[in-house]
Formats: C-alpha cells, sequence, structure tokens
C-alpha cells in the first residue's frame, strides 16, 4: 500500500518505515490509555498503527489531503483524522486537557511551530517531536557551545529539553539528505521571566545574538558598559541566567528598554 502514495517534496514529506526505530520511539513517548494525544503529519501511520492501540484520545492532523483520504480509509473512519494546517489551528480549543503533541515536521515549518508552541505551551504536557538533526542540537545546546544560540535560548527558557536518538536517512521513504533526531520538551511551569518582561526580552536576545562573533558591548548602545557583568563576553557564553540578570540590569537603569 505504501508504494502508492507518493510523498509531496513540497510539504517535506519523508515516511518513517523502519520498525525498529518505530518501535523505539514508541516506548519512549509511553502512552497510557488516559493521554491525550495529537499528531501532526500522521503520514501513513507508521506511529498511529501504536498510538491508536494505547489510547482512544487521538486526534491526527494532517495537512495532505492524499494521504488524509488514505489514512481514513486505512481507519476505516474510527479515529479522527482531521485535513488541516497545523500552523494555522488555534491549539487550545482541542482538548480541553493537557495533551500530548506527537510529530515529524518538516524543517520548513520547524521554527514557526516551535513559536506556537511557546505560545500555548500551557495546553502540552509534553511535545515529542522528530526533527532536522542540526536544528535539534541547536535546540539542546548548552551556553559555551558555538551552536548556542537564539533558538536555544528561546525554547530552553520555556521547556526543558531532552534528545533521545538520532535517526539515519535510510529509516525513511523516500531517504532525506540529513539526520533526524527525536527530542521531547516538557513545558516549565514557571518561567525565569515575568510576563511583562517575556518581548522585551526576546529583543534583547535577538540584539546581542544578532552578530555572533561580537562581544554583548559592542552589540547594545549602551555607554558605562564596565558596570555591568559579562558586556565582555559574547553572547553564546552567558548562562539564561546570566542573560536575564544583565538583561534586568539594563532594563532598570533605562539602558535597554
Amino acid at each position: 500500500m505504501l508504494e502508492k502514495i507518493k510523498p509531496n517534496k513540497n510539504l517535506g514529506q519523508n515516511f518513517l518505515i523502519n520498525t525498529y526505530t518505530i518501535n523505539t520511539i514508541i516506548d519512549i513517548l509511553n502512552i497510557s490509555e488516559n493521554d491525550y494525544v495529537i499528531e501532526v503529519g500522521p503520514g501513513t501511520g507508521a506511529l498511529t498503527d501504536h498510538l491508536i492501540k494505547k489510547t482512544k484520545n487521538y486526534i491526527g492532523i494532517e495537512k495532505d489531503l492524499n494521504l488524509c483520504n488514505f489514512l481514513r480509509i486505512k481507519y476505516k473512519n474510527k479515529i479522527d483524522i482531521r485535513n488541516d494546517n497545523i500552523l494555522k489551528i488555534d491549539l487550545n480549543n482541542i482538548y480541553k486537557e493537557k495533551y500530548k503533541f506527537i510529530g515529524n515536521i518538516p524543517y520548513n515549518i520547524s521554527t514557526k511551530l516551535l513559536m506556537n508552541c511557546i505560545k500555548k505551551r500551557k495546553n502540552f504536557s509534553d511535545i515529542h517531536f522528530m526533527l532536522q538533526k542540526d536544528f535539534a542540537d541547536r535546540i539542546i545546546s548548552k551556553h559555551g557551545n558555538k551552536i548556542f544560540g537564539r533558538l536555544s535560548v528561546f525554547i530552553q527558557l520555556f521547556f526543558e529539553t531532552e534528545k533521545f536518538i538520532d535517526i539515519a536517512p535510510f529509516d525513511f521513504y523516500p531517504e532525506p539528505k540529513v539526520y533526524s533526531s527525536f527530542l521531547r520538551l516538557i513545558p516549565i511551569e514557571n518561567i525565569l521571566l515575568d510576563d511583562n518582561e517575556i518581548n522585551s526580552f526576546l529583543n534583547f536576545i535577538h540584539i546581542i545574538f544578532n552578530t555572533r562573533r561580537k562581544k554583548i558591548k559592542n552589540c547594545l548602545n549602551v555607554d558605562c558598559n564596565n558596570l555591568y557583568d559579562n558586556m565582555d563576553k559574547r553572547a553564546e557564553e552567558l548562562s539564561i541566567e546570566q542573560m536575564i540578570k544583565l538583561f534586568r540590569n539594563l532594563k532598570n537603569d533605562r539602558k535597554f528598554i
């Protein structure tokens, strides 16, 4: 049946076919019968086959109408498969309960979807995404690492992050040109910022990471740099806690608003 489905390159479709990897991911997900699940881009149902055996609280969101029809026939319309764009759905109104958000996410929507997840984070018990490996590595990177950047800070400010496995191209059909990684994001209940600080802090992060080779003092138009800790460092050298401290000190002195 799979060979009758033609992957849509425009939608970045690569179907997971390695049984061992599929079973490993299902073990990681550890779905219980009381869990509520949304699967993004179920594709041909590689994970869906297992998820719907674990819980009846399942919704699949598939943008490709041909795949939607394929899945509805495959599961005889016994499960909820919705033909929709995950970037346009109101994630607040799918379940009243917190849910697991699961998906193999194309690179071209990864950043936008994660930004949506930040905004709607209170809806999730956890998020499990398969992402392009270099993108996933940036998400989980720690300060002091060359790939630690805005994405790392944005995500780690709101989520605990953990990568479980890397997945080879030959585990998919058709084979992508890059490795993928499977990781988990758990919403942090009490983040380090007040709500009214978030937008200003994200703007601050954008500025200090804008030119990575520059020291922070050369990214900001601030007099009396010697009054503030860590101004002689580059942004990737600072922990998130150190960034927040610097941001608040500058903001309180009306040096950065």
